[in-house]
């Protein structure tokens, strides 16, 4: 035996008309142990499944109204086609690849700029490339002067 309520407890029927317009699976039921109403979805085994509870802007009561079928519509349960769904899946998988990849070339730069030595002694190390360099910097000196050929250039024969 179901238990009747007050009409305090039932959603308003040209809002439960509006969400039966949405998809006739849809209701709205009140829940006594939270004291808020709760948008369902019917299954077809089991228990009703719920979508969204309803409250106002401080988590407290309130009547559903069409915020909630805009929330639903926003939710796009069932009315957008196969094809725009695995479009949009596949564009927003293409776009946090290309996000990633400028990611970790952004990383490898950082990390190539700040640790140089260490990554191309590591890179020896990895491909067997060839013995350490120096920990300096060779610099060939330059003569002060001039150099014996220019010497003797100046020297008259």
């Amino acid at each position: 035996m179901e238990k009747t309520y007050s009409a305090l407890y039932r959603p308003d029927r040209a809002f439960m008309n509006k969400l039966k317009a949405l998809d006739p699976r849809l209701g709205c039921k009140y829940r006594l142990d939270i004291e808020r109403f709760a948008i369902t979805w019917k299954m077809p085994v089991g228990q009703d499944s719920e979508l969204l509870i309803v409250n106002d802007e401080f988590g407290g009561f309130r009547h559903p109204d069409d915020r909630e079928i805009y929330i639903l519509c926003e939710g796009d349960l069932y009315r957008s086609g196969l094809r725009e769904t695995l479009a949009r899946t596949e564009k927003y998988m293409r776009d946090y690849r290309e996000k990633q990849d400028a990611h970790v070339k952004d990383e490898i730069r950082n990390t190539t700029k700040d640790d140089k030595i260490q990554m191309m002694n590591a890179y020896r190390k990895v491909f067997n490339v060839g013995s350490k360099t120096p920990e300096f910097r060779r610099v060939i000196p330059k003569h002060k002067g001039k150099t014996i050929d220019e010497l003797q250039g100046c020297v008259a024969t």
